[in-house]
């Protein structure tokens, strides 16, 4: 009987010794997996802080404040959702490392949900620009010409008197194209006292641009026009001793100096053979 015991004893023994080798080698197989995930995360919170500062840059580009810290804390905090991990301290290490990988999962996700949402603010906000911008005059009204006349105050050519003359000059061929200097909304088309053929379109934010003396007019009253689109042909239409397009801008109301406008290289209109 003694024997039978000890036989008994040897068995439950070996049992364990073979339960605790398999757990042993679970466990360092579950820890090697882990650190691969740790590494994988360290890889996305190195991408986060990247997408971070790139957050930073676009936000100056699209004219928004800085997210203040408290707002951003409040913004990726929260309570840590109760897991099966972070139920109990645990004597574990491999519980321990996997509790405090998850956490930082965790926290990756709601940094991630709160900066897809800035993200959304910025470009909301950077579609508007665009579209201020494309309404902003920023080209020359003609591509084939000779700048004439400036702004400002000038001698009259039909009275040879001291007179301000509200835009600038661009001496053409009659038939020469003009182009809308941004996108906007024609609000006259049609003879204008001694202007002659005349377009003017209305940009929004109180910017107004007039093209005048023009041969022949290529849009209509009420239309939408893009930059670049061709709106009319070179004339002498109207009070004018040759043909040429006047070009006016106009801002809540007053002219002012259109040459401010003219980004593309108005000043390198050349005077034509």
């Amino acid at each position: 009987l003694g024997g039978g015991v000890a036989l008994l004893h040897w068995t439950s023994d070996r049992v364990e010794q073979g339960q605790v080798a398999r757990l042993q080698h679970e466990n360092e197989r579950l820890a090697r997996q882990l650190e691969n995930i740790r590494e994988i995360v360290s890889g996305y919170e190195l991408q986060m802080e990247r997408n971070t500062a790139l957050e930073e840059q676009l936000r100056i580009l699209a004219n928004l404040d800085a997210i203040p810290p408290d707002v951003k804390r409040l913004g990726v905090g929260g309570p840590i959702p109760l897991t099966e991990l972070a139920d109990e301290v645990s004597p574990s290490r491999v519980v321990r490392d996997a509790r405090a990988t998850l956490t930082r999962i965790e926290e990756l996700s709601r940094r991630a949900e709160f900066q897809t949402a800035n993200f959304h603010q910025m470009i909301g906000t950077l579609e508007r620009t665009e579209d201020e911008m494309a309404r902003l005059p920023s080209i020359s009204p003609v591509r084939r010409g000779w700048y004439s006349s400036g702004y400002g105050r000038r001698t009259d050519p039909f009275t040879n008197r001291p007179t301000f003359h509200r835009g600038i000059d661009f001496s053409a061929w009659t038939g020469t194209p003009v182009y809308a200097t941004a996108d906007g909304r024609v609000r006259k088309a049609g003879r204008h006292g001694t202007l002659g053929l005349l377009i003017e379109i209305d940009h929004g934010n109180g910017i107004i641009t007039r093209y005048a003396h023009n041969s022949r007019l290529t849009v209509k009253l009420g239309q939408e026009v893009k930059r670049g689109r061709l709106i009319a042909e070179v004339g002498s239409t109207g009070r004018s001793t040759s043909p040429h397009c006047h070009y006016e801008v106009h801002v809540n109301g007053r002219h002012v100096n259109p040459w401010p406008y003219i980004l593309d290289g108005g000043p390198r209109l050349r005077r034509e053979a």
